[in-house]
């Protein structure tokens, strides 16, 4: 079903507000850019609004590393890295959707050529924690159903749900609807998708491994204080991804709605899904 066959719905509370969504039908007709665009956009993004994106990034983190780190120093033995493992999925999984939330709305504002502050962006991701709690929940278990039923498909899925996030925050999609939109708009960008993602996370892990170095070279480093700052500097550099994951995102919603016109009876054309 194209933007055409939708037809508006109500307003949704928790979303981005409508005069942000209307955006969509002034979308200008948007080229693909590759892989090391998307990239050196992410970069750019995130350097150029560093504070706004580390404060939001950090209102989750910062306790959450603080928590993790004194489970890791003073309550978990060594060989309990599972155990530490599984908290940090809590945190992500329980208070990960607020700055995810946040960052969505923050970037669709920096797209629309809008200011928008931290407290009006953790406020977007606060109202719309539920809804993308959900989501990411329901995905989840599909993406898990996949990787048990065999690795690929699981793949697959992570793929195809890699915009669910900004269909949720944008768009007012529930669980059902984000999944369905978010297939719907990484078709035809799959594999750039997928390559990104690897693009990623090999130099990411290789970045994480550097910056633990010295603590290995000098054990007087090893310190929760320290561990507490260079997992915070990890959580802020991860960013990028989530950022190119929005960047396509934007080129799928601009293609889309460049290509399909304005939808019957209307001068403008659609808008973005609010409900």
């Amino acid at each position: 079903m194209t933007s055409n066959d939708r037809t508006p719905s109500a307003v949704n509370p928790y979303a981005t507000p409508s005069s942000d969504a209307i955006e969509l039908s002034h979308f200008p007709m948007t080229h693909r850019t590759n892989l090391i665009g998307k990239f050196g956009e992410a970069i750019r993004l995130l350097s150029n609004h560093l504070v706004l994106f580390s404060a939001i990034i950090l209102t989750v983190w910062l306790p959450g590393n603080l928590l993790i780190n004194y489970l890791a120093y003073y309550v978990y033995s060594e060989d309990e890295i599972v155990n530490l493992m599984r908290s940090t999925m809590w945190i992500e999984g329980i208070f990960g959707p607020i700055y995810i939330g946040a960052m969505i709305h923050v970037l669709w504002k920096l797209k629309t050529g809008e200011y928008v502050s931290y407290s009006e962006a953790i406020g977007v991701g606060i109202r719309n924690w539920g809804r993308l709690f959900v989501a990411r929940l329901v995905a989840g278990l599909i993406i898990t159903l996949g990787f048990i039923v065999f690795v690929i498909p699981g793949i697959v899925l992570q793929v195809r749900y890699a915009l669910l996030d900004s269909a949720v925050v944008l768009e007012g999609a529930g669980a059902h609807r984000a999944t369905v939109r978010s297939t719907e708009l990484t078709d035809g960008m799959r594999w750039p998708i997928f390559f990104a993602a690897i693009g990623f996370f090999v130099p990411y892990l290789f970045l994480s491994f550097a910056i633990y170095l010295p603590v290995d070279l000098y054990p007087q480093l090893d310190t929760m204080a320290t561990s507490v700052v260079m997992d915070c500097f990890l959580d802020i550099a991860y960013a990028i991804i989530q950022i190119v994951m929005f960047l396509f995102y934007w080129e799928a919603v601009a293609n889309e709605t460049s290509s399909t016109g304005p939808a019957p009876g209307t001068a403008e054309g659609p808008t973005a899904v609010t409900g």
